[in-house]
Order: structure tokens, then sequence, then C-alpha cells
């Protein structure tokens, strides 16, 4: 189960983040965006894979899932905190979604913010 979302660029920059689950701890934002920033780019380098998964103890785990900004030279990263079975299509799926959806937001971070939250929370009430 998605426990939690969060859309940031390889820069760090948080798009988007939203927790699914009152349950799970508050996570700042722009703390863990920079963390997955780092994550992604040492991924990138060392294992030249576009899905990371981190587990944390027997419950968590945070699934990665890389998308290509071209002519940018920057990544988008879509973050998932999930407990239990891990279902890689639904977030391969949200992911690709979101990224269509809101990919020139993406690539200008100054553009209206508002609309991203607007787009995503449509895609993920449909979920």
């Amino acid at each position: 189960m998605i426990k939690s979302i969060l859309v940031c660029d390889s820069q760090g920059y948080p798009f988007y983040s939203k927790k699914l689950e009152q349950d799970l701890g508050e996570i700042d934002p722009t703390i863990f965006s920079g963390l997955i920033s780092a994550i992604g780019v040492i991924g990138k380098k060392l294992f030249k894979e576009d899905i990371a998964t981190i587990s944390y103890g027997e419950k968590y785990e945070i699934v990665i899932i890389t998308k290509e900004l071209f002519g940018n030279e920057k990544s988008i990263y879509f973050v998932f905190v999930i407990e239990g079975k891990k279902d890689l299509k639904l977030m391969r799926r949200l992911s690709t979604n979101i990224f269509i959806e809101t990919k020139y937001v993406l690539k200008d971070p100054s553009a209206a913010k508002l609309d991203i939250k607007e787009k995503v929370d449509k895609i993920l009430i449909n979920l």
C-alpha cells in the first residue's frame, strides 16, 4: 500500500508531496527531496538503474522511479513510501501519468506550483 508520494528533481526541488495514510510520520519534503536526489545521482552513476528500492526495517520501503527530462539534463524522481507488497506496475503507471500531465511544470519550477498539486491529486484519486 502506498503511504506517501513525493515528486522532486535531481537538484532536490520538491514539486509535490502528499501523505496518503495518516499513520505515517511527517516528512519534510525539502529535506526528503534532497536525500532522494543524492540517492538518485549515486544510483545512476554506480548502478545505471532508474528504479531504486530502500528498505527501512521490515515494514516500510521507499521506491524511487526516475524519468529523464530530455534537453534539460535533469531527472525527475517519483518517490513512493510503501508498506507491504510493492506494486511496481502501479507505481510506474502513476509515475508516467503524473509525468505526462505535469511535464511543463517539471521543466520549469517557477511555473504554477498549484497546478501540479491539482493535477496529481486528481490522478491519485483515480488510483
